[in-house]
């Protein structure tokens, strides 16, 4: 896409005259924080920040609004320590150093509400349009860093990140959404929400997204990709909530066509096609009881599909079709005995439908078929205790037993100290698994792809210290130094030939070291900023050369300013990744800058927002994947991005 000047003096032009990014209130430490952040994940329960036995980074609506984020993708990529790749089919998620290419973010535990999105084949969350979940559905987004297995159970490997969604009292009524973007980029949205007089509530929405995205995108090495970038999604999502019951749902569907061939596909075929579809439904009780007893607990049903279609020579298209079915339940109580606030539960999850098919689609010949059914319990207990008024120990454990692997044991402890009213220091040490897919188990394809028995879990060993430090009465830092010791590493091996067929085994040991800095500010008149950055440095046991897709350095700023009162604000993001490794060569470091004006209530009910992604129209490339026939994957240019929104 060739570079755009109109679009960055479009957006400047709605400024006014009098804009004056170094108005008095940025320096002025003129209001305290009104309370500290609560967090809901790191312990399952709320709990300030400076409580939490973790570091912790949170999202808010009125931020997602303000900085004009996308998708998830651009939520998570906003936070300290976080980074995002792209295929042109799937964002994969990096943290503290790791996001190997090819990799389906299943080292990160995904949740909407509480209910577990990781699909039951691949362990695959998603972040971009196949997300279950449109980002204005969003209340806040809750990522906590280091091994969280000893609550979650397996995937809570780097991280736990938690999409908390709106309530029919953030509406009130109904509203409509329209995007127009560039690459011929469209979304429509409905909402309508409310809480009525007897107490029930109701939320529902549904959205549908379509882009042509870069219809002319140069493939390193092959040529130029035409018309095969598009993408459709559809989204639906309820919440009615009465009394103590809240029922759920959401669902997705979207269709991509990949431009970047898979090995063994062809160049601008449009006979190439994924499409993905996950629907979930979650029934929550909740009741506090006059003796101080919580009891939380859930039932939850969940369908996901793949259907993928490979185009090679002309008249042959070979096709991958994965369906996946489960139900589970969760029992959490929490009581509080003699100082002591426990926190225990068990959980319950079986895959009743794990079915993987690979076939040639014509004429319809069935390759391979595996169909499993496993399932996953586990317990859990969590104490907090007081040691001293100013010093609490936070120790909990999980055991679960995995159909395939067996049983685990996951512990996590923190010591967290205050030794003054503005200081918080952290202890932390946690261990964390996470068990074979059944696609990396038994997923075979023609005799170039061969199942993988007697894989082991996959497991980390995490020691951290956190520092956080109110400055002033509006700023605070945070220092996170960590150590992560991972080990038995899943990783494909083979050329992909019926000599050499490829395969999953347990063969890496990867060792990190880094440190997280963030400085935070926030002032009553509505500025806020954030900067932060992060070093890792990663070796892999095996292997003398960095790892793959692991930039050591990452530099952020996220600034949010009023403009003209409480009409318009502007927000700048700024974001910076060092090189990284590819698997055969390397792509350059890159800096991206966003710019975003927001203006509520132009018209009674009418917001506005325009956001101009990559200001300077930076060309960057992401490492792609070893499926992939490129090595390199070029990234999208400048782009502008309007949205309109009403409420009635």
């Amino acid at each position: 896409m060739k570079k755009k000047p109109s679009y960055l003096c479009l957006l400047l032009s709605l400024l006014p005259g009098s804009m004056a990014f170094a108005q008095p209130g940025l320096l002025d430490e003129s209001v305290l924080f009104e309370e500290i952040p609560s967090v809901y994940t790191a312990s399952k329960h709320e709990q300030p920040v400076t409580q939490a036995p973790a570091m912790v980074s949170v999202v808010t609506y009125d931020e997602i609004q303000k900085f004009g984020y996308r998708s998830l993708a651009d939520i998570l990529a906003s936070m300290t320590g976080v980074f995002t790749s792209y295929d042109r089919v799937y964002q994969r998620v990096g943290i503290r150093g790791f996001n190997r290419p090819g990799d389906f973010n299943y080292r990160l535990l995904m949740m909407v509400d509480g209910h577990r999105i990781n699909d039951n084949i691949v362990d695959y969350n998603a972040v971009g349009n196949e997300f279950v979940i449109d980002v204005d559905d969003i209340q806040r987004v809750e990522l906590v860093r280091g091994p969280a297995s000893s609550l979650y159970g397996s995937n809570a490997f780097f991280g736990v990140v938690n999409i908390i969604t709106r309530q029919g009292r953030d509406i009130q009524g109904a509203n409509v959404t329209g995007v127009f973007a560039s690459q011929d980029t469209y979304k429509g949205k409905f909402t309508y929400g409310d809480k009525f007089a007897n107490g029930a509530e109701v939320y529902v929405s549904g959205s549908h997204f379509q882009s042509q995205n870069d219809d002319r995108l140069p493939v390193a090495g092959l040529g130029t990709a035409f018309n095969m970038d598009r993408e459709h999604a559809q989204r639906g999502f309820m919440k009615l909530s009465w009394q103590n019951f809240t029922l759920s749902g959401g669902h997705v569907s979207r269709d991509k066509r990949p431009a970047i061939p898979i090995a063994g596909t062809t160049l601008n075929d449009s006979r190439s096609n994924f499409a993905d579809a996950h629907t979930y439904l979650d029934l929550h009780y909740q009741h506090r009881y006059d003796n101080g007893l919580d009891v939380d607990s859930r039932l939850y049903y969940d369908y996901i599909e793949f259907d993928g279609d490979y185009a090679t020579v002309p008249e042959t298209l070979y096709n991958d079709k994965f369906d996946g079915q489960w139900v589970g339940g969760e029992l959490k109580l929490m009581q509080t005995l003699f100082q002591h606030h426990l926190t225990g539960g068990v959980e319950y999850r079986y895959n009743f439908q794990q079915r993987m098919t690979s076939r040639e689609a014509a004429p319809l010949e069935h390759f391979r078929h595996a169909d499993q059914t496993s399932h996953v319990v586990g317990v859990y207990l969590q104490d907090e205790y007081p040691l001293l008024d100013n010093l609490t120990l936070n120790v909990g454990v999980r055991y679960d037993h995995h159909k395939f692997v067996g049983g685990r044991f996951s512990p996590r402890a923190a010591l967290i100290y205050q030794p003054w009213t503005k200081t918080t220091l952290k202890l932390i040490y946690g261990k964390a698994f996470r068990a074979p897919s059944v696609f990396e188990r038994f997923y075979a394809f023609l005799d170039v792809w061969v199942p993988s028995s007697g894989l082991r879990p996959e497991t980390i060993e995490n020691v951290e210290f956190n520092w956080r430090q109110q400055l002033t009465r509006n700023i605070d830092l945070t220092v996170a130094p960590f150590h992560n010791s991972t080990r038995n590493l899943i990783e494909l091996r083979g050329a992909g030939t019926p000599d050499d067929p490829v395969f999953f085994v347990n063969s890496a040991s990867l060792k990190t070291t880094g440190v997280d800095v963030e400085l935070n500010g926030h002032w009553a008149d509505g500025w806020r900023a954030t900067i932060s950055y992060s070093f890792q440095h990663s070796n892999l046991a095996d292997d003398p050369r960095f790892p793959t897709n692991s930039p050591k350095h990452l530099a952020k700023l996220n600034l949010n300013a009023p403009v003209w009162h409480d009409r318009l604000f502007a927000s700048v993001n700024v974001n910076y990744l060092s090189g990284r490794n590819t698997f055969v060569s390397s792509v350059a470091d890159r800096t991206q800058v966003n710019l975003s004006l927001h203006a509520p209530d132009v018209l009674p009910g009418l917001t506005l927002t325009g956001t101009l992604f990559n200001v300077f129209d930076t060309r960057f490339e992401d490492p792609s994947t070893t499926d992939l026939a490129a090595g390199r994957i070029l990234q999208d240019g400048q782009l502008l991005w309007l949205k309109a929104s009403y409420s009635f």
